[in-house]
């Protein structure tokens, strides 16, 4: 059976072979994390989570349409639902160069990316302008798809960080990584479930990897 994805009561419910294997509180953050044998089972919980309202998922070439430029991508995410008469919405401009500047990008990278188009940048780029745009617009369940894979040390240890900043802003928003299983997969820090796929049908437990 392939995994399926509820709500309830401001609780993320994911079964696994109609079995109840992940539980995620929407209101009280903290980082959870599933491990998948192959990149085929990510497919398929990556895909199940996507038809729950509220989940964002965040995919390691960041997401961005690539026919617009960043410019553009910002803009329309920033502006989608919004009041154009809210002073917060017409200043998304200041807002995004701030966060740019918070998650390391230098100024004058900053000035440029903006007409830039994504399929232009480098990955580590096109990531974070990604990650940058849920920073600014948290979804309830921020979800981190294969963000290691092909990743040096220092990179991955780069992503953990900017993830920190992304609780720093949002404490109450969780983050979910999902990772096909490898060796020497970063661990990430103060997890507070792991759910392994292939140990399946055991239940995952609590563990800090």
């Amino acid at each position: 059976m392939p995994p399926s994805v509820r709500l309830e009561r401001r609780t993320l419910v994911l079964s696994v072979d109609d079995a109840q294997r992940l539980v995620v509180p929407l209101d009280q953050g903290g980082r959870h994390r599933i491990v998948a044998p192959d990149a085929a089972s990510v497919g398929e919980i990556v895909a199940a989570l996507e038809t729950c309202p509220g989940v964002g998922v965040l995919p390691a070439n960041g997401g961005l349409l690539g026919t617009m430029t960043v410019a553009e991508n910002f803009a329309l995410a920033l502006r989608y639902g919004a009041d154009p008469q809210d002073d917060a919405a017409s200043d998304w401009q200041h807002a995004l160069q701030l966060a740019l500047e918070i998650c390391g990008l230098p100024p004058e990278r900053i000035q440029s990316i903006a007409r830039e188009r994504p399929l232009g940048l480098a990955r580590s780029e096109r990531w974070l302008i990604g990650f940058v745009r849920n920073l600014l617009r948290p979804p309830e369940l921020l979800v981190f798809d294969r963000i290691f894979g092909g990743l040096s040390r220092r990179q991955a240890e780069a992503v953990i960080a900017l993830e920190a900043v992304y609780h720093d802003f949002h404490p109450f928003r969780p983050t979910l990584f999902v990772d096909v299983d490898a060796h020497e997969l970063p661990a990430v820090p103060d997890c507070m479930n792991r759910l392994d796929l292939e140990t399946l049908p055991l239940m995952a437990t609590s563990t800090a990897q």
